[in-house]
């Protein structure tokens, strides 16, 4: 057993643009409540996470700064000093490595979890267990660990872990895959042995900073020689990688501890169809919605007197916030981020 403490970071900078316009720059996807459950993505995140840290001392949420107020409204039983403030996007790669150093500062070493602020896993047990088992693994073998999502689909969306030898509760990793054509995803399922990479890692803190330095020196090496009240000014001078180009691509030290839990990513709207339930015609909704020989819809408003009514019309988006509707075709939600640069909407998306 470890003596280090296993501390659980929030990554929730991100914009999620794709749930526009619920979702805006200023109030983005994870602070919403998509389900209407009571809980935003981010509360939900915490709660989850609270059986592994054993309470809010053990859980850091990273963020932009113009989040920080409302990660403190939010979490407000998370202590203000961890709420860690990236001064600057610069991509998953110097976030973590900014995260890692000051937690590991600040702890003299501690097992670090990273985890999305927007994602949803109902099977909290499953996720729990493997959670343990990646701690296992990165004490053990000093091993940089990542969650491979069991694969339901040939899906295009998300990039693949291919497992090799078997090692303690997971496999090391044979290699990394890029997001594949629909082809190569139905080889990949029917090959076996392929995970989708939910971008979850477990690692101590020391093997990670040990890692970015040899694998990503332009990141490492500023942050490591500045001072602790200088780290703010070095950041945005950093290159902008995913932790996955910086370092788990090239490091040998990769594992994979593969899980069924339920996961998805709610990356647009059409992700709700996998989420919610869906009406005698197929359509999926969250508020009022009034159908003629319409079917497949996916209709979402949040004003309680808001009535959307669809007649003849099949496979489309349609959302009511406020006084902006969005009404797009479902094969083309992708596109939204295009539009969305219009200087038209450019009130409304701030």
């Amino acid at each position: 057993m470890t003596h280090r403490p296993f501390a659980a970071v929030i990554m929730a900078g991100g914009q999620g643009t794709r749930f526009w316009p619920l979702s805006t720059p200023t109030r983005p996807k994870q602070f919403l409540d998509l389900e209407r459950t009571g809980r935003t993505l981010l509360q939900a995140t915490y709660d989850r996470l609270l059986p592994l840290t054993g309470g809010p001392q053990g859980i850091y949420v990273a963020t932009a700064a113009r989040y920080r107020d409302l990660v403190r409204e939010q979490l407000p039983e998370v202590p203000a000093d961890q709420v860690l403030v990236e001064p600057s996007p610069r991509d998953s790669g110097p976030a973590i490595a900014l995260a890692a150093l000051t937690i590991h500062r600040r702890t003299g070493g501690a097992t670090l979890g990273f985890f999305s602020s927007d994602h949803r896993i109902p099977g909290a047990d499953a996720f729990h267990a493997a959670v343990r088992q990646a701690i296992g693994l990165a004490e053990s073998e000093r091993g940089l660990v990542a969650l491979g999502i069991a694969a339901t689909h040939p899906s295009t969306a998300y990039g693949y872990i291919q497992r090799g030898e078997a090692v303690g509760d997971g496999f090391r990793v044979a290699r990394f895959v890029e997001k594949p054509n629909a082809d190569r995803a139905r080889q990949y399922l029917a090959d076996g042995g392929f995970d989708w990479n939910a971008g979850i890692f477990v690692w101590r803190s020391d093997v990670i900073l040990e890692e970015l330095a040899e694998h990503a020196p332009d990141i490492a090496e500023p942050l490591l020689a500045a001072a602790e009240d200088a780290l703010d000014d070095v950041f945005p001078t950093l290159p902008r990688r995913s932790i996955d180009y910086a370092v788990m691509e090239h490091t040998r030290r990769a594992f994979v501890v593969p899980v069924d839990c339920g996961w998805d990513d709610i990356g647009d709207w059409v992700a709700l169809e996998r989420l919610l339930d869906r009406d005698p015609d197929a359509n999926t909704v969250v508020g009022t919605h009034v159908g003629l020989e319409a079917s497949g819809n996916v209709v979402y408003t949040d004003g309680p007197d808001d009535v959307v009514v669809t007649v003849g019309v099949h496979d489309l988006v349609v959302v009511k916030h406020g006084n902006t509707v969005l009404l797009v075709a479902k094969d083309r939600i992708g596109d939204l981020k295009q539009v969305l640069g219009d200087d038209r909407l450019a009130e409304l998306t701030d």
